[in-house]
């Protein structure tokens, strides 16, 4: 049986080591690894990517986490570990420490149930998910019964998820004096015709199905006085798993060459997409205890590189999607005591195979 009291102590824990960006990692791990020895299990961190894993028995499902947050930002009204009913607020809950003390709750109860299992907690999922690339490859993965991965699906199955590919696109243009603008070529102008031409696929009428655009940061120009020679802007672009890489490659660059502004395109970051049969026996069998849906999402998680060595995988966790990187993000710990249960019995349905 799932305790309460055990999830509710072990997020706590988590919450209260600070795991953003600026963070030495090693005091996270160290959290979890605490954790992960109580059940009895050997924790094995691997210092290089700073990641920890764990097994009981051979084969099992494979629960994965990442235990990094995002910056806590600004705009918040509660403090890190406020309470209202079954609400706990503060940055993670949601993305995903409940997420992962729902993982350990389940660990600890079929640790006692001697039912094999695996664990693997990453910290760079919010920056590079190396350690997910890396580990891809390892016999824990790529034999794993299953992999769940604990991102916060408010307890839907998802299955499928759109790749990430963020771009640096640069426009170049000539200096001049800012009182005598029409002997420059301004780049932060050239830049604007462009930008206009992504800005529909800002808001698309499918978010699922189509490419999206996210203009996520730009710097352009030096001074006031000084007509811009150079202009770059970050951009986030996401595609459903019918594309490809190349097909979101080809689409930023033929964008550019139809506004006729011609710009260097650089890929600064990539995570692939990801999607796996709905028919299989391991999403049939997560289908009997958490309902027949199968959703899609636009964000992605690190099923991305492990989908890719194993099509075993899923996501599924508490909390509600749209509470990740946000003021007050909170978690229902009724919800992480749910996904506990869940996961429990899906490793006891799943067995070693």
């Amino acid at each position: 049986m799932i305790e309460k009291d055990y999830a509710e102590d072990v997020l706590t824990k988590l919450l209260a080591t600070w795991s953003g960006p600026d963070a030495d990692m090693r005091a996270i791990l160290d959290v979890a690894s605490a954790e992960i020895a109580a059940i009895g299990l050997e924790p094995a961190v691997n210092e290089e990517l700073k990641a920890v894993s764990a097994h009981h028995g051979h084969g099992g499902v494979l629960f994965n986490g990442h235990l990094d947050t995002v910056p806590a930002g600004q705009g918040w009204t509660r403090k890190l570990g406020d309470r209202e009913g079954t609400l706990i607020y503060g940055r993670g809950t949601a993305d995903m420490k409940g997420g992962v003390a729902a993982i350990l709750a389940a660990a600890r109860e079929l640790k006692a149930k001697e039912v094999p299992f695996s664990l693997l907690f990453t910290t760079d999922e919010e920056t590079t998910m190396n350690a997910a690339a890396k580990l891809q490859g390892t016999g824990f993965v790529r034999k794993a019964a299953a992999i769940v991965v604990g991102e916060p699906t408010d307890l839907a199955i998802v299955g499928s998820e759109k790749g990430i590919l963020w771009f640096e696109v640069t426009t170049r243009g000539r200096s001049a004096h800012g009182s005598m603008p029409h002997l420059g070529d301004n780049a932060i102008l050239k830049m604007m015709k462009l930008l206009a031409a992504f800005e529909p696929y800002t808001r698309p009428k499918d978010h699922l199905a189509e490419v999206t655009v996210n203009v996520g940061a730009i710097d352009g120009g030096s001074k006031t006085n000084v007509v811009a020679d150079l202009c770059a802007v970050d951009l986030d672009v996401r595609y459903p798993p019918h594309l490809t890489r190349e097909d979101a490659k080809r689409f930023v660059e033929a964008t550019t060459r139809v506004v006729g502004v011609p710009a260097d395109v650089e890929i600064l970051h990539e995570v692939p997409a990801a999607r796996v049969n709905e028919n299989s026996n391991h999403i049939r069998k997560m289908k009997e205890l958490a309902g027949p849906d199968v959703r899609a999402v636009s964000y992605g998680t690190e099923m991305a590189y492990y989908a890719q060595v194993n099509p075993r995988c899923l996501v599924l966790g508490p909390g509600k999607p749209e509470m990740a990187h946000v003021p007050d993000e909170r978690v229902d710990l009724a919800q992480v005591v749910k996904a506990a249960e869940i996961y429990a019995k899906y490793a006891e349905a799943l067995g070693p195979m």
